[in-house]
């Protein structure tokens, strides 16, 4: 997977010169653009950034994404400072990990905001266009429930990417969405994650990495009779979910693709995985694309092996 070439433009205008729709004096944007700027000016004379401790440097993250990512993130103007933070790219040549860091070396400026403001501001999953067209490949046309889906923000990607997808948040409209900033990406209609997860057993479900000790994620997947579950987030153990909501996947879901790029915040394990259902938990509908012949039903496809809704 080859590194980018493509040089993502200042903030403030899109491609084409078209102004931004947030305004100057919408907090949000003065945030977006001026950490932009400050990093833009960072980088101008240095490729490298060397943190204490670390024994490899930082790039910056516009340099280790693949080409059609940076356009990606540049056709989403508050993506764009994510382009200039320091990262560090890992994992295998087929499967390569990019980490993104919140923090520079000390005498380097005031301190970046940090991943909680950046979650309210984006959503707490780094996106990627390699991430949303895997989605969509997954899909294979049929419809996805993005529950506990906070201001929209993945939602509205998923939907340019042609997905039909209802997002809903028990918070949504109240004022009282800690994740968002006040900030509203796309539609999302007030709901239950369980309930909303037990109307819908004809779609997909996602949840994109659902908060922290809390069993949204876990009522909305028990009440979901679905054959597909769409997980992004961290592991048993990490900030993410709850471990009901671990228990119940390990015993009712087996996966079967896993991202081909994984784009995270330094400091968590977050994947993109697609589940369907064991076969003691009843027929799935899924199918994996490319499993070898022979292979366990109960174990996951090989590395970046898709899945499909079945005919």
């Amino acid at each position: 997977m080859a590194e980018s070439t493509v040089r993502p433009e200042r903030p403030g205008r899109r491609p084409g010169g078209a102004v931004g729709t947030a305004g100057p004096a919408d907090p949000t944007a003065r945030t977006v653009a001026g950490t932009a700027e400050r990093l833009i000016g960072l980088w101008a004379d240095r490729s490298e950034l060397h943190h204490p401790g670390w024994d490899r440097p930082f790039r910056r993250l516009a340099d280790l994404l693949p080409g059609s990512d940076v356009e990606f993130a540049v056709h989403n103007p508050r993506m764009v400072p994510l382009l200039w933070y320091p990262a560090l790219r890992g994992g295998g040549r087929e499967r390569p990990v990019i980490e993104v860091f919140d923090h520079l070396p000390a005498g380097l400026g005031a301190p970046l905001p940090r991943r909680q403001e950046l979650s309210r501001i984006y959503s707490r999953a780094l996106a990627s266009r390699t991430a949303v067209d895997r989605i969509a490949d997954c899909l294979d046309g049929r419809g996805l429930l993005e529950v506990g889906a906070g201001s929209g923000y993945w939602a509205r990607l998923l939907r340019a990417r042609g997905i039909d997808v209802p997002a809903a948040d028990a918070e949504a409209r109240t004022g009282r969405n800690g994740f968002t900033d006040r900030f509203q990406s796309s539609e999302v209609r007030h709901g239950r994650a369980a309930e909303d997860a037990a109307a819908h057993p004809d779609r997909a479900l996602a949840l994109l990495r659902p908060p922290h000790r809390d069993p949204m994620a876990a009522d909305a997947l028990r009440a979901y009779r679905g054959p597909g579950l769409l997980h992004l987030g961290d592991r048993p153990g990490g900030m993410c979910a709850d471990p009901a909501f671990f228990a119940e996947l390990a015993a009712q879901w087996r996966a079967v693709s896993h991202g081909p790029l994984t784009l995270r915040r330094l400091g968590t394990r977050d994947t993109a995985t697609f589940f369907v259902r064991r076969r003691s938990a009843g027929p799935p509908t899924l199918r994996s694309a490319g499993r070898p012949r022979g292979a366990h039903p109960d174990r996951p496809a090989a590395e970046g092996g898709g899945a499909r809704w079945a005919a």
